[in-house]
């Protein structure tokens, strides 16, 4: 039996652990196929935004947006997937689901603008890439995990706070200022249908919990503060 399956979830998961702890420790409290989903998606969202750091300029990132494009389409026609072991990990989950071509499709176009230094206008420009980009994959893994409708929405209001709480000042340091009110209130309305959702589809939601540390005191790297947090919300539904 090949062991290419479990070298590409292997791969995905150190891929995970080592660039975004956060939805790690998250997809831990996740069932195998579940987790293995979860960690594929959270490794392409890694390997779509360090695109930008990888090319000397934009087109060069452009041919590498479509190369994953084009990826993820041939294993919806039946392909076998490229030789990458996030593909190959992304073919053996729902991931690939013909329902999420769209929603990825427009993930990758959005990421373009990475490539061009484009900076932000305001709190509500960065606000709405984040909500195309972060808060889009993170709709997707609450779908994928089975949520409705309305918790994909809450997780994406939620996405868009935690990426702003996590990261937005160093995205956006002339907006350093506004961004922490605008993540505290799109995360105020967001957790109370957070802190609704059933327990099975918690995996796909517990990184988000993490949000009014990130508010609070920038934090980077506080492995135990971390875990508390995330067993807290995966507990008592509290986020």
């Amino acid at each position: 039996m090949s062991q290419t399956p479990t070298l590409s979830r292997d791969h995905c998961s150190s891929l995970v652990r080592e660039q975004d702890e956060d939805r790690w420790l998250a997809a831990q409290y996740a069932k195998s196929p579940l987790q293995n989903a979860l960690l594929a998606l959270a490794a392409l969202r890694i390997e779509l935004r360090r695109i930008p750091s990888q090319v000397s300029e934009p087109p060069l990132g452009e041919i590498r947006l479509q190369w994953w494009r084009e990826g993820l389409e041939a294993i919806r026609d039946g392909a076998a997937p490229q030789a990458h072991p996030v593909l190959e990990a992304a073919a053996a989950t729902p991931l690939v689901d013909a329902r999420w071509a769209g929603r990825l499709d427009k993930v990758i176009d959005v990421s373009a603008r990475s490539l061009y230094g484009e900076g932000f206008t305001s709190v509500e420009d960065l606000g709405e890439w984040l909500g195309e980009s972060e808060g889009a994959l993170d709709a997707l893994a609450v779908e994928i995990a089975g949520g409705d409708e309305a918790l994909a929405a809450a997780a994406a209001s939620a996405g868009v706070a935690f990426a702003m709480a996590r990261e937005g000042r160093i995205m956006a340091p002339r907006l350093a200022d506004k961004i922490g009110a605008h993540a505290a209130a799109l995360y105020k309305t967001a957790a109370t249908a957070l802190s609704k959702a059933e327990p099975e589809f918690s995996p796909a939601l517990l990184h988000l919990s993490l949000t009014p540390l990130y508010l609070r005191n920038g934090l980077t790297r506080a492995p135990l503060r971390k875990r508390a947090r995330l067993f807290f919300a995966m507990a008592f539904a509290r986020f």
